[in-house]
């Protein structure tokens, strides 16, 4: 959604609205507590419906307390909230539940022991597998499963008969849950249910329990007439890794024609990574026509590792046919080793693989090495070649790492380029990507093309990517342009390229002339005083800021954070300390993140009375602070506003990461709390410093968590921070692809987690609500960043969120933090 270091305009994904808790008198836990304690069941009902209005402490505590109410409407409203919110620790509380005659109490209380399994009730519900509703046995059996008891085993194999399907697929879950070697023979035994989902349940368990016992049956389930089973099936073999399963697998690949089935054949392939498997995914590719299997096919090749690779450096050193020799080199890019490049540009040379496919592949692997192969292509008679040439070009030059041998050849190109005007504006900014000084004198006359506007915003922003060297007029100049594009554009490229010589000359024309863009010419200035060390700049922005208001103020604080002097913290801070606005205090909070010596003015701000000021403190906190702010973040994550504590999440993985500080114990514990971004930021922060957490609660939170976005954390953790058993790892992954009904959740599932960069780049995003054509001033945000973690507060006066240092990648707006479920 996004290109890293421009201003972006994003729109919000909802209309923010306040959540209850916040309407709720002060005192109104008290008078929910009264009411509790009263006589009269009706005003007992009533409180026990609205703790959900209640702070998390408060909340927790007075649950505890209608859990035990003799009122079963006022169990069951407490209860729902258990279940809604997540609530952990209330395990014990509900074992009594198992034996009251009301069937909607006993679902409850089995419903809330599978959330959170205590020792004792391993007994009450194996008595509650016998009861009169399926329901009820449904999850009486999914509690067991969660129990991690072995002494659950016995009472669910009594239940692989119920007459009830649903049932008899709980049971199996749990059995595979529990992963315990004596239920793999019955499991066999229903391998022949008469019910398909059945069947599909326990083609999965045998896969989880991965026990070679099953391979047999599994072969035989791949003649099923059900097509869920079947693809059960394949991937419980693929699980197993049983090389004598090749066969029978390869045998359904040649007939099937459900492209799903194919799919799982190549991932189980993949799996077991044999000689003979790896052959035969090489044999699938050369014949394949689907897009979509393709792609799969070289993933699972990647997957294979180094036999996998040698096998495609081979097929591109022989006389392989043209589709197949394409098949191989995207496949080896795949692989993501480097040196691989070398085979895919020898086939180049010697015509076995088609233009295009080579320089995608080498835009794959990202390697510079195959740079002046790349450059040979963008003037191609093809315009297709040209394209890809373009991407791949952009892929292996990179503006921190100056090149001017790239120069002359793009230059080049750009001159020939005439005829199309989208081809000569990549062109442009792929000069900009050189990060050479000698593509000025190029991009400059292309800078100032009044007639084409696309052409001109493209060489401003190559100007930008480019160090301080003789382009500040030409982009100064372009303040002045009618387009509103054009002006954003020169802003943005003077934030990141200006000297500091231009400082003076963006300060003078905020003073004096009221007819320029005042907002761009804020946006520059940040760029030009982050070159400049003379303190006179630094108290002519002061004294601008002091006498603006609005997003204008807003613009000069960040500005005035770019200074590199201890001067402009310093006066920062005091600022913070003196202005009752907070407004002001929140944005020198966020101005302050992007700063390295600002930790002790950030924790100062972390304890503000606003939380939209401590919100952003604590974000800073995450990039800026040391091991003494470890007790701050982990305080902040039980704060009452989400924003606050969902970053304080974030920061604190990002701090451990810093420090080599452990911090896994606190952000595992967080994973219960009811708020879904603080859930979804402490995946996030366990992402960050490779940490995993109990296999039960990520299971849980991947298979069951009501929002999507703690499920999509979820399987990035999962994805990305290899745990000991693996194969469970990869089992959970693959059926939340195929199940998960968010398709977003199911994509992240089924792909490969992008590697972690080091690399970060500032971005300025304008947030636009829905129902709005322009940015809102102070709106609540959520912005997620390439990593994978979620940035939550409120927008500056412009509607604007500025940050330092985001990871390399895309970003995007989520629903707000008090929308989320």
């Amino acid at each position: 959604m996004s290109r890293i270091g421009a201003c972006l305009l994003l729109s919000a994904l909802a209309v923010w609205a306040a959540p209850a808790q916040a309407f709720t008198w002060p005192n109104a836990a008290e008078a929910i507590e009264k009411q509790l304690a009263g006589s009269d069941a009706g005003a007992r009902r009533r409180a026990a419906r609205r703790l959900g209005e209640l702070a998390p402490a408060a909340q927790k505590r007075l649950v505890h307390k209608a859990l035990a109410d003799t009122d079963a409407e006022v169990r069951l409203a407490a209860a729902d909230l258990v279940l809604e919110r997540r609530l952990r620790g209330t395990g014990e509380l509900v074992v009594s539940f198992l034996a009251d005659p009301e069937q909607r109490v006993r679902l409850s209380g089995a419903e809330i022991l599978a959330l959170d399994p205590v020792a004792r009730a391993v007994g009450p519900l194996a008595r509650v597998l016998g009861d009169p509703d399926a329901s009820v046995r449904s999850a009486a059996a999914n509690a067991l499963g969660a129990s991690g008891s072995k002494d659950a085993v016995l009472p669910l194999l009594g239940r692989l008969d119920d007459a009830v399907p649903q049932v008899r697929s709980a049971v199996v879950r749990a059995l595979a849950r529990l992963r315990d070697p004596r239920a793999v023979v019955p499991l066999i035994g229903k391998i022949q249910d008469s019910r398909p989902a059945v069947r599909r349940a326990v083609a999965r368990a045998l896969g989880e329990l991965a026990d070679p016992r099953a391979s047999s049956a599994l072969v035989l389930a791949l003649r099923d007439a059900d097509e869920g089973v079947r693809i059960a099936a394949v991937e419980a073999l693929g699980t197993l890794k049983d090389p004598s399963a090749i066969l029978a697998i390869v045998a359904i690949a040649t007939s099937e024609a459900s492209p799903a089935v194919r799919a799982a054949v190549v991932g189980a392939l993949g799996r077991i990574g044999t000689k003979d498997a790896l052959d035969t995914l090489l044999t699938m590719m050369e014949a394949e026509q689907s897009a979509d299997t393709l792609a799969l096919l070289r993933r699972a090749l990647a997957k294979a590792g180094a036999p996998a690779r040698e096998r495609l450096e081979r097929c591109l050193a022989g006389q392989p046919t043209q589709r197949l020799a394409d098949a191989c080199a995207l496949a080896l890019a795949e692989t993501g080793r480097p040196e691989s490049a070398r085979a895919i540009t020898g086939a180049l040379r010697r015509g076995v693989v088609g233009t295009v496919a080579a320089l995608s592949a080498l835009e794959t692997l990202g390697d510079e090495k195959s740079l002046p192969t790349v450059l040979e292509h963008l003037a191609d008679a093809d315009p297709v070649v040209r394209r890809a040439a373009v991407d791949a070009a952009v892929a292996l030059l990179d503006p921190k790492k100056p090149d001017g041998r790239a120069v002359d050849p793009i230059a080049q190109a750009l001159d020939k380029a005439r005829s199309s005007k989208a081809e000569r504006a990549a062109l442009a900014r792929l000069l900009g990507r050189t990060g050479s000084p000698r593509a000025v004198k190029a991009l400059v006359p292309l800078a100032n093309a009044a007639d084409h506007v696309e052409l001109r915003i493209a060489a401003i922003d190559a100007l930008g990517m480019l160090p301080p060297t003789g382009q500040d007029q030409a982009l100064i100049a372009a303040l002045e342009a009618d387009e509103a594009s054009v002006r954003l554009a020169a802003a943005a490229a003077l934030r990141r390229a200006a000297s500091g010589a231009a400082a003076r000359s963006l300060l003078d024309r905020l003073e004096r002339s009221a007819e320029q863009d005042r907002s761009a010419l804020s946006v520059a200035l940040g760029g030009a005083l982050s070159r400049s060390s003379d303190r006179v700049m630094l108290e002519r922005a002061l004294g601008i800021m002091l006498a603006s208001r609005g997003g204008q103020r807003d613009a000069l604080i960040e500005a005035i954070g770019h200074v590199p002097s201890k001067a402009a913290a310093e006066q920062l801070a005091k600022h913070a300390r003196e202005t009752g606005d907070v407004a002001d205090r929140s944005k020198v909070a966020e101005a302050l993140a992007a700063r390295g010596d600002s930790a002790a003015a950030l924790a100062v701000l972390a304890k503000d009375v606003d939380g939209s000021v401590r919100a952003n403190a604590v974000w800073g906190l995450g990039l800026r602070g040391g091991t003494a702010e470890r007790a701050a973040l982990v305080a902040a994550m039980d704060d009452k506003d989400v924003a606050v504590a969902g970053n304080a999440a974030a920061a604190l993985g990002r701090l451990g990461k810093r420090t080599g500080t452990r911090v896994d114990k606190e952000l595992c514990e967080r994973l219960s709390d009811p708020r879904a971004y603080l859930r979804a930021n402490a995946l996030g922060g366990l992402r960050v410093v490779r940490a995993r957490c109990s296999a039960d609660v990520e299971k849980a939170l991947l298979v069951e968590d009501r929002s999507e976005v703690v499920r999509r954390a979820a399987a990035l953790l999962i994805a990305s921070v290899p745990s000991k058993d693996p194969s469970r790892d990869q089992q959970l992954l693959e059926t939340c692809a195929q199940q998960d009904t968010d398709s977003s959740v199911a994509a992240t599932c089924a792909s490969e987690p992008a590697k972690p960069t080091k690399l970060t780049e500032p971005v300025l995003v304008y947030v636009v609500p829905v129902g709005e054509s322009a940015p809102v001033a102070r709106t609540p945000f959520a912005l997620v960043l390439a990593d994978g973690l979620m940035r939550l507060g409120l927008a500056d006066r412009r509607g604007a969120v500025f940050e330092r240092e985001a990871p390399a990648g895309e970003v995007a707006l989520a629903v707000p933090a008090p929308l989320a479920k």
